[in-house]
């Protein structure tokens, strides 16, 4: 996977809870209109069954547990209970193989069973567990602006990166920590 493919399918997944980096509001992308529509055809997931409400809860828990395993990345070992989790997900729907002739070379093609919710969200877990595996985990990060907390994959040669965006949430820190000691400066001369 190229290192802009990185920001990938479970990141995006992840971040579809937004929130605003000035932490006046946070929007929920899998309640908006639209947007599960759009996150399967980016993704070339096409989908031959409806969303259900259990369907959303299931998606809603991913997405708890990816974040969840995202915050603790960095003190390992995982919990068992989030791998066992995890694993549920990966085992849910069953594949078959198929041997693929494409541009005179061969190819090995897995595919599900059911093109349905339970193969979505296998997806989405495969993309975090190829990050894991195939990556650095520990490039994984969580914004340090405390009103975004967005989830992005540290591609700095130093591995230093704070924020999610260098124009919103590194400006906006930028910015207060300059108006903070400057007001701390006026306040040592006064």
């Amino acid at each position: 996977m190229a290192s802009d493919e990185i920001k990938n399918m479970c990141i995006e997944f992840i971040n579809s809870e937004f929130r605003d980096f000035r932490g006046r509001w946070v929007r929920d992308d899998l309640f908006q209109p639209g947007w599960l529509e759009q996150f399967l055809a980016r993704w070339d997931l096409q989908i031959e069954y409806p969303l259900e409400t259990t369907t959303l809860t299931d998606l809603l828990a991913l997405r708890l547990l990816l974040r969840r395993m995202i915050e603790t990345i960095a003190e390992p070992p995982l919990a068992s209970e989030d791998l066992t989790t995890l694993n549920a997900i990966l085992l849910k729907p069953s594949f078959k193989r198929q041997l693929v002739v494409e541009q005179e070379a061969l190819r090995l093609e897995t595919l599900p069973e059911k093109k349905d919710w339970a193969w979505v969200q296998t997806e989405i877990a495969a993309s975090f567990v190829h990050i894991l595996t195939a990556h650095e985990p520990a490039r994984l990060k969580i914004c340090a602006n405390p009103y975004c907390r967005g989830i992005f994959y540290d591609e700095s040669k130093s591995r230093t990166r704070r924020y999610c965006s260098i124009d919103k949430c590194a400006n906006l820190w930028k910015v207060r920590n300059f108006r903070a000691r400057a007001r701390q400066q006026n306040a040592d001369k006064a």
